[in-house]
């Protein structure tokens, strides 16, 4: 399984997975993860910052709403994808 090196990837619990060899990227390494960059977005420009979800059925809700947008912004999802 491939990894970034965030903590709850490296910590303790992560290393006990049975049958599950982690590969780990390299550190600072976000254009070997694209993912990163519609995650990033999502976080900066959606309607994600500075808000409490109480639930998460809300925080579903939310994402899903901003990925149906981002899925209508041909333009957008194109430069994340330059990113790399």
């Amino acid at each position: 399984m491939v990894l970034d090196r965030a903590s709850w990837h490296t910590g303790d619990k992560a290393k006990k997975r049975e049958n599950i060899v982690p590969l780990f990227q390299p550190p600072k390494s976000p254009e070997l993860n694209p993912v990163e960059h519609l995650w990033q977005h999502i976080r900066e420009k959606g309607n994600f910052k500075n808000r409490t979800f109480h639930s998460l059925c809300e925080v579903e809700m939310h994402l899903m709403a901003e990925l149906n947008k981002l899925s209508l912004d041909f333009e957008t999802v194109k430069k994340m994808a330059l990113l790399i």
